[in-house]
């Protein structure tokens, strides 16, 4: 039976969105936190899984009291499954890094980057995020690597109506061998005017568009609009039209093995 050029992109698109993310084995039952868990310095919880116990009943930003992790600036997170359960993921309140933390099933965001400082997202992955993965609110770069997005609005939004929205830019994102599937919105969205930046290499997926440049406003200033310019997306790929298709499915990457103390504290 031979197909069309036609009929092998549709099937492609099929196979696309019917991909599921390949999270790692949880350890142990799904623990749900009464509040918030404060992260400070490095923790590795070895694949357990977190939620908060509350199904997602609203799309709207409930802040970080209703978040499964809450990382101080300069905390570290990995090996960990934020479960279904739960209105918001982890927000980071500066400087972040977060290592193959995975998402199951994203409510509002999953990753909200809040403070002053640069957020480092490596591996892990999200899914059916039906609005965008990486919120950026604050001031600096957020780097995101080696990471599998599946079922997803976006994977990046610099805050488009944020309060005091340009006194908190510029903000940049570097993104580089991402894995995208079943994405109904653009890879990336910057705030051109506000300064924002996006470089984008080595990745794969299907988006309606790969960087997205908006007008950014300040709160109570009229919509973030889309703009039809892209000088601001930079990359091997920053002025790609559409990814090229990925091979198949990313299988899930090995455990990381913290050489530090873990600690973690419970939000009041």
């Amino acid at each position: 039976m031979k197909f069309t050029q036609v009929q092998l992109a549709a099937l492609a698109a099929a196979l696309s969105s019917a991909q599921t993310l390949n999270i790692p084995s949880r350890v142990g039952d799904v623990v749900a936190l009464p509040s918030a868990s404060a992260i400070t310095g490095s923790v590795d919880l070895g694949n357990r899984e977190f939620d908060r116990g509350q199904p997602c009943n609203s799309d709207a930003d409930t802040g970080s009291a209703n978040a499964v992790f809450v990382l101080a600036d300069g905390a570290s997170l990995s090996n960990v499954i934020i479960g279904a359960n739960a209105l918001e993921g982890v927000h980071c309140n500066g400087t972040c890094t977060l290592t193959n933390v995975w998402f199951r099933d994203v409510c509002e965001d999953a990753i909200s980057v809040l403070g002053t400082g640069d957020a480092l997202i490596v591996g892990g992955g999200a899914q059916e995020a039906k609005d965008k993965v990486v919120q950026h609110n604050g001031r600096g770069t957020v780097t995101i690597r080696d990471y599998t997005v599946v079922n997803a609005g976006k994977l990046y939004r610099s805050c488009g109506d944020c309060t005091n929205n340009e006194a908190k830019s510029p903000r940049k994102v570097i993104v580089e061998n991402i894995k995208a599937f079943g994405m109904t919105s653009d890879l990336i969205g910057i705030n051109s005017n506000f300064g924002d930046t996006a470089t984008i290499s080595g990745s794969c997926g299907t988006t309606k568009s790969v960087c997205r440049q908006y007008k950014g406003v300040n709160k109570g200033n009229g919509d973030s609009e889309k703009l039809t310019t892209t000088d601001k997306c930079f990359g091997a790929q920053g002025q790609l039209a559409k990814l090229p298709l990925c091979d198949g499915a990313a299988p899930a990457p090995t455990k990381v093995t913290s050489t530090k103390k873990a600690t973690t504290t419970t939000k009041k």
